[in-house]
């Protein structure tokens, strides 16, 4: 069987798999690696696949159909996320109504965080919706084909985690258990040397040394900050570890299949989170004498010794939330950290010479005007080789967003409104004497004053001239933060035609600002703001490329057809998309 993987043309350079999606200031692009691992799965059994990263390989609606449709695919999984939900799901509907012009019946699946979320929301709003993979999707999508081919489960009932329809009901089936040997699934880094490789460099993420790769040593975190997405929604409370062995063995194959390595980075929601096990996992680095760089996600409660062993490992940096200077914020968000553990963890990272790049988040419950000041002072205290200052993103599936709705401090929504016009940060949550664009401004303005340090500049500038392996990330970094530090961020986007509200505009309870433009429709007749990108069909390994319309094609005709059927108008663009979604 044909089963195409689509991460969906969108905003140029959108990331949905980041922990906040969004277009950055960094130039990050994450991997599609759930995805992928899914993907992974479904080729193991027998089954033909595509792997599509549209904003990877440039493509838009239009060249993404094109491929798709010498595929002739008949399930087509697509990868979504909250903000893009609504752009996710018009791409469906053309690719369905794309395949029937060429007399294939293509299935619909979607899959990822807000699908997990609001699976039968997802089945009521779009029509062209067939199934909706809730949680981790490897074995469910598996299951799901073989179902389709005839081999598998005879009833839909049967198959644990999607949702489906049923005529005029939706039904959802009972969760699928979360996988518990996770050595049985197919590496990650195989799906991407065999189906994404063409474009392995456009990947990069503004903290690390690229190019990079990014896999799981483990699923699941045991810690419960109220704002994280991917463990509410996808991988659960229980951090279910790889052996050793794999990881390892999976390390070795990456540095001798992808050329000009940068690192690995372990996308684990906390990978120092059983530290005997981290420890365990260095030292069998250090036996076989693997000479690797490589990164990982941390809690800001790491010891020393710890460090200093991941350090001799290879380990170059850590991406640490430290979030708040306020110990009441921390604590509203069930964050864990203790008064001082950021001060002594950054020494101690300082000591065993790992880098850190430090996420700080506002506009969580108890923030105030003064607090957010008190954590902008934090960040230039503790001085982390890099850092981000983002609003807080409360998506469906957290209680960041069930706190922020039954509290009336959730201004939209509208999915589309938790993006700026441009694809950027912005939040629809509100404070008590915080509007939503108090919030994103005060990033801006942190985002200036930290990186704008006389101190920090020349530390950056020595590193770059100093560390040929870091330069290409210090200047590309630089060259991308600099057109945003002065730029006004957070005007909305224009109305999604898709509500899951009343119909009226969003309007700002603390100020009665209209927050975006045009009213949302429930009938899909508002103005429909479709970023989806032109391009010239292939990966560009280079940094600085400008996108350039495509030329006709000879099946151009029907696929704009396809397009206009769809409200589905592609934005093109001849100015480089070098910014994505930032690392949190």
């Amino acid at each position: 069987m044909k089963v195409l993987f689509l991460n969906p043309p969108y905003f140029p350079m959108f990331s949905r798999e980041s922990r906040s999606p969004c277009v950055t200031k960094s130039s990050t692009l994450y991997w599609p690696m759930f995805m992928a691992y899914a993907a992974g799965c479904v080729e193991a059994d027998g089954n033909e696949i595509q792997v599509i990263d549209s904003p990877a390989m440039d493509l838009d609606l239009e060249a993404t159909l094109e491929r798709i449709k010498e595929f002739k695919p008949t399930l087509a999984v697509l990868n979504t996320s909250t903000p893009s939900i609504n752009n996710d799901m018009r791409v469906g509907k053309a690719i369905k109504e794309a395949a029937a012009k060429y007399g294939v019946t293509c299935e619909i699946a979607l899959m990822g965080t807000h699908a997990t979320a609001e699976p039968l929301e997802i089945l009521e709003r779009e029509g062209a919706v067939d199934y909706v993979i809730s949680g981790e999707a490897d074995y469910t999508a598996r299951e799901l084909v073989r179902y389709l081919r005839g081999d598998g489960n005879d009833q839909k009932r049967k198959i644990l985690g999607i949702s489906w329809r049923n005529g005029e009901e939706n039904v959802r089936n009972p969760d699928r258990p979360k996988i518990e040997n996770l050595d049985t699934l197919p590496w990650v880094s195989k799906v991407y040397r065999k189906h994404l490789f063409s474009c392995y460099k456009r990947y990069f993420y503004g903290a690390n040394i690229n190019p990079l790769i990014v896999i799981l040593s483990g699923r699941g975190c045991p810690f419960r900050c109220t704002y994280c997405v991917i463990p509410q929604t996808m991988t659960g409370h229980t951090y279910r570890k790889r052996s050793i062995k794999d990881v390892v063995d999976e390390m070795a194959y990456i540095q001798a299949e992808f050329p000009d390595l940068g690192e690995i980075f372990f996308e684990d929601d906390t990978f120092t989170a059983h530290p005997t096990r981290t420890a365990e996992l260095c030292k069998e680095i250090i036996n076989r004498g693997l000479k690797i760089t490589w990164s990982a996600n941390a809690r800001a409660d790491v010891k020393f010794e710890v460090l200093d062993v991941m350090k001799k490992a290879g380990c170059r940096e850590l991406c640490v939330g430290f979030e708040s200077s306020s110990m009441d914020v921390l604590k509203n968000v069930k964050k864990g950290l203790a008064s001082g553990m950021s001060d002594k963890f950054m020494d101690a990272a300082n000591q065993a010479g790992i880098l850190i790049h430090g996420c700080f988040m506002v506009g969580n419950l108890g923030d105030t005007k003064d607090t957010l000041q008190g954590t902008l002072e934090m960040a230039k205290r503790l001085n982390p080789n890099t850092a981000q200052f983002y609003p807080i993103m409360a998506y469906p599936g957290t209680t960041a967003y069930d706190e922020a709705r039954s509290r009336g401090e959730l201004a939209s929504e509208d999915y589309d409104q938790w993006l700026d016009k441009d694809g950027q940060h912005n939040t629809t949550v509100i404070r008590k004497g915080l509007t939503s664009q108090e919030l994103v401004d005060f990033c801006d303005r942190a985002r200036r004053e930290f990186y704008l340090r006389p101190a920090y500049i020349y530390k950056q500038a020595k590193m770059a001239l100093t560390n040929s392996r870091e330069r290409y990330r210090v200047f590309r970094g630089a060259g991308t933060l600099v057109k945003h530090l002065f730029k006004k961020h957070g005007a909305p986007q224009q109305a999604s035609g898709y509500s899951s509200g009343n119909g009226k505009p969003a309007v700002d309870p603390v100020n009665g600002s209209i927050l975006h433009n045009g009213s949302v429709q429930q009938n899909g007749s508002a103005p429909v703001h479709t970023p989806v990108i032109a391009g010239n069909g292939h990966a560009n390994n280079h940094s600085s490329h400008a996108f350039k319309p495509r030329a006709e094609s000879s099946h151009s005709h029907a696929l704009q057809e396809t397009l206009r059927e769809a409200k589905l108008k592609p934005l093109r663009t001849e100015t480089p998309a070098t910014e994505a979604a930032v690392k949190v």
